[in-house]
């Protein structure tokens, strides 16, 4: 007997239906994976079971019971336990009373006066964390956790409630590898044990090959395929709208060792593979990279607030060369990027760009002198089109210091390079899907006409095919000359379009090289990416 049905549910903002008419069933003691490309209907899905948004129709029964009308509140005290994507902790508090303040929420006591919080079941408390292998940090703050431990926090918070159902949103993003593997590993042996149904959504297809039990996908809200994994995995529907090539799977994992691709796959695969660069294009893109380097960094040290975050930072970045900054989530590559974009109250170090110094200049400054900058967290105008937002990023064009043109980007030639942009011209920021924001912000970059860009995580939170537009993005603005340096715990998305790569730990520089260094260094990989 199923525990989770879902029947027919159906959700619209305004004109754009974002389910339209799905149903599936969960077993207790299951991990099935809702799966497909950004915009599908994922979320709306998993904030409808979760009380967050309310059904426009259909069913959803938890054990026979009707959640659809429920706060989140009242799911959660009937079995219904959620993790986030981004991991919701209390950074102040140490881990225990984290997983206490949720205990406190379970027994209705958090608005109690009656006895110190920090006393309130720690047994249990440490019990929780013992489940998850955090019992020997629990007096830590959360703020001084590694990040593949913080979500191990969270998935206590959740069971904390003794679930019957758990919902996990992309569970694993912002992990590396063995840290991802290793969780949904924990997750699967808590289900068995505890006789748990997890519906959980990811991007990362190593992570829904090897754990989850049954896959489901969805496309423009609708259900497409499902069924195990080698099932979907030939589904030609599925390879098209989310797989794409599966060029950009990373083939280090088992799971892509133990699966053979499909033949369309491998052409397209082929395909993806002959359109790097050519050596002739390489050297002419990079004809002026013995004149020294466009972006350089000399002993860049950053803070935030009394924390030094950056420590003697040395990184540069030539004209027509792709390089990656890589590390462990928290390693510092996103700071990194910040110190060297001016957006950061207390930062030291010399920074050159274009030979001028910029190591005190503002970030609008730096932006008007043809350093472009696509954040992680996109920030797109959300109330605004795509036309406006694009029209926001202009400026004119630029020449290179022995006076050739430098690229020029014209709204028409981005609507080229991102076709699904050019489909949608009118639709407000606030109604496209992850990976369509994604790239609408490195679109409004490019029309600022920039010399360089700072990509930061272009492959983090979206479906495989879109990591595959992002791959053919970047080597079609490398033949234009356009330099990238960008943020990445991807190694296989790196090797697709770097030449070159700086590995981080704990804010300093560990590594230095060519990416086929980096390959061969199998040291450098296990220590500081975990691969």
């Amino acid at each position: 007997m199923s525990l989770l049905t879902v029947k027919d549910l159906g959700k619209s903002f305004g004109g754009v239906k974002a389910v339209d008419g799905i149903s599936f069933e969960l077993k207790a003691g299951e991990l099935l994976a809702l799966i497909g490309p950004n915009g599908a209907g994922k979320s709306t899905t998993f904030n409808m079971v979760n009380g967050q948004l309310q059904a426009d129709r259909g069913s959803i029964r938890l054990a026979g019971q009707e959640l659809v009308g429920l706060a989140p509140r009242e799911t959660w005290r009937l079995g219904v336990g959620r993790t986030f994507q981004i991991a919701e902790t209390f950074s102040s508090l140490t881990v225990i009373e984290n997983v206490q303040m949720a205990l406190l929420s379970h027994a209705g006591l958090v608005f109690s006066f009656v006895k110190a919080a920090r006393a309130h079941e720690r047994t249990r408390a440490l019990e929780l964390l013992e489940q998850v292998g955090m019992a020997t940090q629990a007096d830590r703050p959360c703020s001084a956790l590694a990040y593949s431990d913080v979500k191990r926090v969270e998935l206590a918070i959740a069971l904390a409630n003794r679930p019957r159902l758990l919902l996990m949103d992309e569970p694993t993003a912002g992990m590396a590898p063995k840290e991802r593997n290793a969780l949904m590993a924990l997750t699967k042996k808590l289900v068995i044990e505890q006789n748990i149904a997890v519906l959980f959504t990811e991007h990362s297809m190593d992570v829904v090959f090897a754990h989850a039990d049954r896959i489901i996908v969805l496309a423009r809200g609708r259900l497409i395929a499902q069924g195990t994994s080698d099932e979907v995995r030939q589904d030609s529907k599925v390879q098209e709208v989310y797989f794409g090539s599966g060029a950009t799977f990373e083939h280090e994992t088992a799971v892509s060792d133990a699966h053979a691709e499909t033949q369309a796959r491998k052409r397209s695969s082929e395909e993806l593979s002959n359109s790097r660069p050519t050596e002739d294009a390489k050297t002419a893109t990079g004809a002026s990279s013995q004149a020294g380097p466009l972006l350089s960094a000399h002993r860049l040290c950053a803070w935030y607030g009394a924390a030094q975050i950056l420590y003697d930072v040395n990184l540069e970045v030539r004209r027509g060369e792709v390089v990656a900054l890589m590390g462990r989530n928290g390693a510092g590559k996103s700071t990194t990027m910040k110190a060297l974009m001016g957006l950061l109250e207390k930062r030291a170090g010399d920074v050159q760009f274009m030979g001028r110094n910029i190591s005190k200049d503002a970030a609008h400054r730096i932006a008007a002198s043809g350093l472009g900058y696509v954040p992680e967290d996109r920030r797109i105008f959300t109330d605004l089109t795509v036309l406006e937002n694009l029209e926001v990023g202009r400026q004119k064009g630029r020449l290179w210091p022995d006076g050739s043109a430098a690229p020029t980007w014209t709204v028409q030639q981005l609507f080229t390079l991102f076709p699904n942009l050019g489909e949608m011209p009118r639709r407000p920021g606030g109604q496209m899907s992850g990976g369509e924001q994604q790239m609408l912000t490195v679109a409004r970059s490019l029309m600022g006409n920039p010399y360089l860009v700072l990509l930061d995580e272009p492959s983090e939170g979206v479906a495989p095919v879109i990591v595959e537009q992002m791959v053919q993005m970047i080597l079609a603005l490398k033949k234009q000359g356009v330099s990238i340096l960008l943020s990445e715990q991807n190694l296989h998305f790196a090797r697709l379009v770097c030449d070159r790569a700086y590995v981080l730990e704990k804010g300093q520089i560990r590594f230095g090289g060519t990416m086929a260094e980096l390959d061969a260094n199998e040291h450098v990989r296990q220590t500081y990416l975990s691969v």
